[in-house]
């Protein structure tokens, strides 16, 4: 099931393996002790590169056969970081539904990769608005090629993120 949907379904884009050794290294991954990957497979970047650093990390998404939904999932005990590279088509409910599980202190920091068009709109303003003392932005100054897309795929993307200590000077930047 997994890899019929991986193949057709628009949401299920992969993200190449610099974009994540980038972020990991601009937020020091390893200073995280309980991670989660609410978006991602056994192909992911984020949980290869994950194993890789021995990172203690929980894994789950939407398109697996155990019917994951991140709305639903509860993250890890104790969770310090969220990350990934969620579907772009929920990208409202899932920024405000990640910025309550903050507010509840069911995680403490994350970092959402996201469409540069992220940015805009009243809605996500006042979410971001909301949160901007502990609110990062790191745009990239090219648009990224995610694995087994097209060209029309390649898009101008940020990283959204919320209380990473590594980025406390850093509110916006270009990657």
């Amino acid at each position: 099931m997994y890899e019929m949907d991986r193949l057709s379904d628009k949401d299920h884009v992969a993200t190449p393996r610099y974009v994540v050794e980038n972020i990991y290294d601009l937020i020091d991954i390893r200073s995280f002790k309980s991670i989660w990957f609410p978006f991602n497979h056994y192909d992911s970047e984020f949980k290869l590169k994950g194993d890789e650093l021995k990172l203690k990390y929980k894994a789950t998404h939407i398109f697996d056969d155990c019917g994951n939904d991140f709305f639903k999932t509860k993250p890890p005990e104790g969770c310090d970081l969220l990350i990934s590279n969620p579907p772009f088509s929920n990208q409202n409910e899932i920024i405000e539904h990640t910025f309550e599980l903050a507010d509840s202190g069911k995680i403490k920091s994350f970092a959402l990769l996201l469409p540069i068009a992220t940015l805009e709109t009243e809605a996500r303003a006042k979410m971001y608005s909301a949160h901007e003392d502990k609110l990062s932005i790191l745009i990239f100054g090219k648009r990224i090629k995610f694995k087994g897309c097209t060209n029309s795929f390649n898009r101008g993307c940020c990283w959204i993120c919320y209380n990473i200590p590594a980025l406390r000077n850093k509110r916006f930047n270009w990657i």
